[in-house]
């Protein structure tokens, strides 16, 4: 259900189940799970792209599929028998476990852009938005959906819709639930670009290739610098960041870089 490609060091990891709009399954979040993991510490892989099969990214959690149980997952397993849903312990360890795809997409150490198309909704906006960037087609549809259908959000809505737009547009986002088109989701800074939909694979892969072909250890300081910087302290950060400018400064990258820049060259970047 979540198909992998890597190419000039971009991993692709797109969401293949488009006769349902991709809409996310326990065991395709627990793939997920486990391919942001492996990109995370992959040294081959220098940018990911997360996108979905066919007319939509994602329609969100597989409302269908709400009570199953995932039998490769060894927890599941472990549980069967179990009353998941009624009151057992692990409910909420289930919701957690499933989040860390949103987790690692925001906080590894490389870039990682969302390739929007069609509908983005309920925990597919969250994944979204947990990326670095959003690149998104005309035809893109934004949307929590959570609270249609009596819920309250999950895999980091709250805190990403907040950090990026702030908290006055996420209670309007994640209470109100209006679908919210590309034109207007581009001006309220929720997507960084907008392009035409044959134009989106060509657009997303030249920004993905642009970043990979990047410096892969300036990168991970910088998403270290701003992750810390969301709930650091200014003194904090200020430390941080000298901290991290040495050991870059002090890196074969950087002084590939600087040769580079000297010579008038395009410089070739390995991450050390």
């Amino acid at each position: 259900m979540l198909t992998q490609s890597l190419e000039d060091g971009v991993l692709t990891l797109t969401l293949n189940r488009p006769e349902a709009l991709n809409a996310l399954t326990i065991a395709l979040v627990r793939q997920l799970n486990d391919a942001t993991r492996e990109a995370a510490r992959a040294p081959d892989v220098r940018a990911v792209v997360l996108t979905g099969a066919g007319r939509a990214f994602s329609a969100g959690g597989d409302m269908k599929a709400f009570d199953s149980i995932d039998d490769a997952d060894p927890l599941w397993v472990k549980w069967r028998g179990d009353p998941v849903w009624e009151g057992h312990p692990s409910a909420a360890d289930r919701f957690g476990r499933a989040a860390e795809c949103a987790l690692l997409l925001h906080t590894m150490p490389k870039p990682t852009i969302a390739m929007v198309r069609g509908p983005c909704v309920g925990a597919a906006l969250s994944l979204a938005t947990a990326c670095d960037f959003r690149i998104a087609s005309d035809t893109a549809l934004f949307s929590s959906a959570f609270a249609r259908i009596g819920l309250s959000g999950e895999m980091g809505a709250s805190y990403f819709l907040t950090k990026s737009l702030g908290a006055w547009k996420a209670r309007e986002i994640l209470l109100l639930c209006e679908r919210i088109a590309a034109p207007e989701a581009l001006a309220m800074g929720l997507v960084n670009r907008v392009v035409p939909d044959d134009a989106l694979l060509a657009e997303t892969t030249a920004l993905a290739r642009r970043l990979a072909s990047g410096p892969p250890l300036a990168y991970r300081y910088i998403k270290a610098n701003i992750n810390a910087a969301e709930t650091g302290r200014l003194d904090d950060i200020l430390m941080q960041e000298a901290s991290n400018q040495v050991a870059a400064l002090r890196s074969a990258d950087a002084t590939e870089a600087i040769d580079a820049f000297l010579t008038k060259r395009v410089p070739g970047f390995k991450g050390s």
